[in-house]
């Protein structure tokens, strides 16, 4: 990908390129874990390809555009340690 590809692209775009390559990145380096990885050099060429977007984004940032907020993780309910309060009490 080039950066002049990147540069046309909406902040939305970037975004949803960027988790995708972090997707494509976890699943080469899984691959390479278990041997079924056969061209290293696409472990390489992703890491690149993630630098060059994120570059983008932060290009785009700082001339102004506003930057879409990531999806928001509905936060995991905490656990209560019943076994741990019961004890000192």
């Amino acid at each position: 990908m080039k950066m002049k590809d990147l540069q046309g692209l909406s902040m939305p775009d970037l975004q949803k390129k960027l988790k995708d390559s972090r997707q494509e990145l976890f699943n080469l380096r899984f691959q390479m874990a278990t041997g079924q990885l056969q061209n290293h050099r696409q472990i390489r060429h992703v890491r690149h390809d993630l630098a060059q977007i994120l570059t983008g984004i932060h290009l785009k940032e700082r001339t102004g555009e506003p930057a879409t907020a990531p999806e928001p993780q509905t936060p995991k309910p905490r656990r209560r340690r019943a076994a741990a309060t019961e004890e000192t009490a």
